[in-house]
């Protein structure tokens, strides 16, 4: 009876506490637990996943990013800031509007010499010269009218002569090529202006392009040609064009 009596005994105590762990399973909620320390641990994940770092003041400012705002704004300098959206990227570079000027493999000034290579596919030349760009005066519409020459398009654009002496350093003959055409003036910005010769037998007197015919080893040239620019423009440096990469000049004259 005894035995019996212990069996049942243990038994009850068993079964009550089955329902003891049930009671604090998965399907149910434990105050301790949710209002405790183990339930405060999302909080600073939270905070480090939508506070300064990624939505504060690297990406959305210090608003969203709450009292993490001074580290949030340290990253978000170094991300958005003076490197990307600021005077590094917007500032004197982007304000000027042009690509600046090119880099020249010799640099002199006006009424220097400088060598040159000169290549015309068309007419499968390859010659070395040796140009010198003297001076870059203003020029005038009235010169155009004046020779009756076409004025189509520069109305309300700046003039300039740009006068040069050329030597042909070698044996090619330049008879029908045209050396010149590797100029580029460049105002202050990088912007080139554009060739303004008449074409036809109408030349403008003060700046007249010589015929390059006969011009053989020794032989110098003095010309000049004409370039447009927009109102306000002015030119600061004459280059002559690479042969292989249009970003560079071979050389540059400047005052």
């Amino acid at each position: 009876m005894r035995s019996y009596t212990t069996k049942l005994t243990v038994a009850a105590l068993a079964a009550a506490t089955a329902l003891s762990l049930a009671a604090c399973g998965p399907d149910n909620s434990d105050p301790a637990a949710s209002g405790g320390s183990t339930g405060a641990a999302p909080a600073p994940t939270s905070a480090a996943t939508g506070g300064a770092t990624t939505g504060g003041a690297a990406t959305g400012g210090a608003a969203t990013g709450g009292s993490a705002a001074p580290t949030g704004a340290a990253t978000g300098a170094a991300a958005g800031g003076a490197a990307t959206g600021g005077a590094a990227a917007g500032g004197a570079g982007a304000a000027g509007g042009g690509a600046g000027l090119p880099q020249a493999g010799t640099s002199v000034k006006f009424g220097q010499p400088a060598a040159v290579d000169f290549n015309d596919k068309t007419s499968n030349i390859a010659a070395k010269l040796q140009f010198t760009v003297s001076a870059v005066a203003p020029g005038s519409l009235k010169d155009f009218q004046d020779a009756k020459a076409n004025t189509a398009g520069l109305d309300g654009r700046a003039l300039f002569y740009v006068s040069w002496t050329m030597t042909n350093l070698g044996d090619t003959k330049l008879t029908f090529s045209a050396p010149d055409s590797k100029l580029k003036v460049y105002d202050a910005n990088g912007n080139t202006g554009s060739f303004a010769n008449p074409v036809g037998s109408t030349p403008i007197a003060k700046c007249t392009t010589p015929s390059f015919s006969g011009a053989t080893k020794g032989v110098a040239f003095k010309g000049c040609d004409i370039v447009s620019f927009p109102a306000g423009s002015t030119p600061v440096m004459i280059g002559y064009g690479d042969s292989t990469d249009i970003t560079k000049v071979q050389a540059a004259w400047t005052k």
